[in-house]
């Protein structure tokens, strides 16, 4: 029960059945201050409340966000390991390649006995050679570049095959099929069937076209190696004098025009006008040529 006058306010707090009471005198100033210190914690609570509440969803905003995050980057980590792995197989088989392509040129080169300027950098042997496998990216480059070189190298010398069939007759001393005397033979001969083709061995110029004396109708090709080939008894010619043929590039078919007898291609190979054996060149080519 509460009584209020001007001054004070009285609490009559009533505690059982039999009337008995406890009167409280309280002023209003003092209600006042514990009203407002009620409503003061109850908003303060209820700001804190509000604010937790808030905050507890920007954390777990921000958790979803880092969860994606972290996941996406699991995901760039796994295709990036798949990609070095990608790189390092590929980096192993250009290297097996390299390595493989060096060997071979270097052992081109020193069948035929010629002399290398450039310095191979990769391999797996002493000297000079770095094992592949532990050569840097800049120095697998540098070494493809060395091989490009040496391969544009090669293509001047007569190193190819001019023609498909059986050598019956070898370069030097030999019977000649017509005097039957001893008589110097400046090339080698392959035998095989009229027109079969006949290709020019390395990169160079066309110097002569035409028929000369026993030789028939032949083809002499100057190369920028210093070496020139020739390619004769021919049944037909496909080049022209002056004209620049690629390694591979056909200059005409096998005939047996001339001194000849039978269908067979002369060929010969000169440096500074002295006659050089061309086995050694053929026998770098692939060594597959049958002797009679």
């Amino acid at each position: 029960m509460f009584n209020f006058n001007k001054d004070k306010v009285q609490i009559i707090v009533i505690e059982d059945e039999l009337k008995e009471h406890k009167t409280f005198i309280v002023s209003p100033k003092k209600i006042k201050i514990a009203f407002f210190s009620v409503l003061f914690f109850v908003c303060f609570v209820s700001y804190l409340a509000v604010n937790s509440t808030l905050k507890l969803s920007h954390v777990a905003k921000e958790n979803g966000i880092l969860q994606e995050k972290i996941a996406r980057l699991s995901e760039e980590r796994g295709n990036l390991s798949s990609q070095v792995s990608e790189l390092e197989k590929e980096k192993k088989q250009v290297v097996k390649a390299l390595s493989q392509r060096v060997k071979m040129i270097d052992a081109i080169i020193k069948t035929a006995g010629i002399k290398r300027k450039l310095k191979i950098s990769a391999g797996n042997r002493g000297g000079v050679y770095i094992p592949v496998e532990n050569m840097t990216t800049d120095q697998l480059y540098d070494s493809i570049d060395t091989v490009d070189k040496l391969i544009s190298t090669l293509k001047i010398y007569p190193l190819g095959v001019p023609t498909s069939g059986k050598i019956s007759s070898k370069f030097g001393m030999r019977i000649d099929p017509f005097t039957r005397l001893l008589a110097f033979h400046p090339g080698v001969d392959i035998s095989n069937k009229r027109g079969t083709p006949v290709k020019v061995t390395a990169d160079g110029k066309v110097v002569r076209v035409g028929r000369w004396a026993g030789w028939g109708k032949m083809v002499v090709v100057r190369h920028s190696s210093g070496y020139e080939t020739v390619y004769a008894h021919l049944r037909k010619i496909y080049v022209k004098k002056g004209q620049w043929l690629k390694l591979g590039q056909a200059v005409g078919e096998m005939g047996s025009t001339g001194r000849s007898t039978g269908p067979h291609l002369h060929y010969g190979i000169m440096k500074n006008n002295r006659w050089v054996n061309p086995m050694k060149f053929l026998e770098v080519a692939g060594n597959v040529w049958k002797r009679r």
